[in-house]
């Protein structure tokens, strides 16, 4: 019994190979496929693993041997890697933008200096120009201030020269001028003082006459004399009488010009005033 269920399990297994070998091939390529998956997968954790380093004897400076090794397995996504790359990329693209942009402001800062140096040069040049001119023009102006400085002194010397000469010529006729008007003062003074006496001694005259008029002696006059010292207004009238000399003939005299009342007065002015304190003499030998 067993040889025959034998014969049909084979005969059945026989049987049973001609569609599993359809079958196995469609396995084959999913087998493939999943290998090519696995693969992937393996490769990408190869990448990704991170080995920790065993711990190390802080003391002795040995390795642990027995500490575990640790290994931190990551999957990376495919759109993760892809956004590191843009990341990346975007890094790098800002980093040379700001190199391109260092290199530009040097470059700018270069050119910059350069102008300000140019600039700098341009102005030392124009000033020192300027300061030349200035100094040309300044030496010109002492130059010219000399100069009319040297004609004003000269113009003034000539001219000081003729104020001098017309000063002296005016002096010595200023001087010849009060010599002679001095000479002809002097010789009006002396005809005024010869006129003046001339009325005093007339004046005087008339006023011893008007005085004898009222004159009233007793007895003899002779060997007799008086000073009369009068002070006499100017219109005549006799303010004040004194005798000095003989007490009778000084007494009759003060009377008598009392009694006269107004002695006649010149009307020249300084002949008047000569007369207003006047000492007249009588002496009767």
């Amino acid at each position: 019994m067993m040889p025959d269920n034998q014969t049909q399990h084979s005969g059945s297994a026989e049987e049973s190979d001609k569609p599993e070998k359809k079958s196995l091939s469609l396995q084959q390529k999913s087998f493939l496929i999943s290998i090519a998956v696995h693969v992937f997968i393996v490769v990408s954790l190869l990448v990704s693993f991170k080995f920790a380093a065993k711990p190390v004897d802080l003391a002795s400076g040995t390795k642990d041997t027995q500490a575990p090794i640790i290994i931190e397995a990551t999957f990376i996504d495919s759109n993760v890697l892809a956004q590191n790359k843009r990341e990346k990329e975007q890094a790098e693209a800002a980093a040379k933008r700001k190199r391109d942009q260092e290199a530009a402001n040097k470059r700018k800062e270069i050119e910059r200096k350069r102008e300000e140096r140019e600039k700098a040069k341009r102005k030392k040049a124009a000033d020192a120009k300027k300061q030349k001119e200035e100094q040309v023009r300044q030496e010109r102006e002492l130059q010219e201030k000399a100069r009319l400085a040297q004609e004003k002194a000269e113009q003034e010397r000539i001219e000081k020269a003729k104020q001098d000469k017309l000063a002296k010529e005016r002096a010595a006729q200023d001087k010849a001028m009060q010599q002679q008007m001095a000479a002809e003062q002097a010789e009006r003074n002396e005809r005024r003082q010869r006129q003046i006496l001339s009325e005093l001694q007339i004046a005087t005259g008339k006023i011893k006459a008007r005085i004898e008029q009222n004159l009233i002696t007793t007895g003899s006059v002779a060997g007799r004399s008086c000073r009369l010292k009068m002070r006499i207004a100017s219109n005549g009238l006799v303010l004040e009488a004194v005798g000095t000399g003989d007490d009778s003939l000084c007494l009759s005299l003060r009377s008598a010009a009392l009694r006269a009342g107004t002695l006649p007065m010149p009307t020249d002015k300084d002949v008047n005033e000569k007369l207003r304190d006047v000492t007249l003499v009588w002496e009767n030998d």
